[in-house]
């Protein structure tokens, strides 16, 4: 039987994102070596790397990466908000694309019906992955004012939570250990836990105060990093999609 749709997976070489964003080919590796040793810290997959030939150099191979949609997200993160647009919008053209499979007319109508469960099986995939990068956009989005790490009001903020309700997600009980961001010390202040620490998404430093007897005092203060909150922001969509789908 014939191959009634015709599946592309879609990636963005380094190359071009290099292109797009104005920069050298080799800064944007060096870019993607480092998120790749973010990815290895943090047990994802690392992005692939491959190699190209130009054509004034003969058959001498050249480094590249291709990267997923998400992966590209990840990298551009610190980039400037123009240089955020492009690409932003040449995955707007690799999406539409994708959006139109090469179908074959279907020979029987038991092959016609076959076509068209793969067809809204794929429709709903992709449904799926909106949804999942949606979060990271709005997070990102609300963080691109920031040139470093956003506070426990601000994160929250970014990720569609009151401030109480971030806090008791993130220190939630019923939750292992391994889940959790924050925890309450025995004075009741707010801190990191070491392995989100380690993770690169959350930083803790201690902050000097004067207390209400005038005293000089310490006490721990929580940051999320920009990787912090496209990974929350990320979790909580999850959780509301289950929670739908539950009900």
């Amino acid at each position: 039987m014939s191959t009634l749709i015709q599946e592309n997976l879609k990636t963005m070489s380094s190359r071009e994102i290099a292109k797009l964003c104005d920069k050298e080919h080799r800064n944007v590796c060096r870019d993607i070596d480092t998120l790749n040793e973010s990815y290895e810290q943090m047990g994802m997959l690392k992005v692939e790397q491959g190699y190209y030939t130009h054509p004034n150099t003969g058959s001498q191979q050249y480094r590249q990466f291709l990267l997923s949609k998400e992966q590209t997200i990840d990298l551009i993160t610190g980039y400037r908000a123009d240089i955020r647009i492009r690409i932003n919008r040449r995955w707007a053209e690799l999406e539409q694309q994708a959006a139109q499979p090469v179908v074959a007319l279907p020979q029987d109508y038991l092959s016609a019906l076959k076509a068209l469960v793969i067809s809204e099986e794929a429709k709903e995939h992709a449904n799926a992955q909106i949804q999942l990068l949606q979060p990271k956009a709005a997070a990102l989005d609300a963080i691109s004012h920031s040139t470093g790490s956003t506070g426990i009001r601000e994160t929250a903020k970014a990720v569609g939570m009151g401030q109480n309700e971030f806090v008791a997600w993130c220190t939630n009980p019923d939750k292992p250990v391994s889940a959790r961001f924050m925890y309450r010390d025995h004075s009741g202040a707010l801190n990191a836990y070491s392995h989100r620490i380690d993770q690169g998404l959350v930083t803790q430093k201690l902050s000097c105060f004067v207390g209400g007897d005038g005293r000089d005092r310490t006490a721990p203060k929580v940051r999320f990093t920009r990787s912090g909150v496209t990974r929350i922001a990320e979790m909580v969509q999850q959780e509301r999609a289950r929670e739908l789908e539950a009900v």
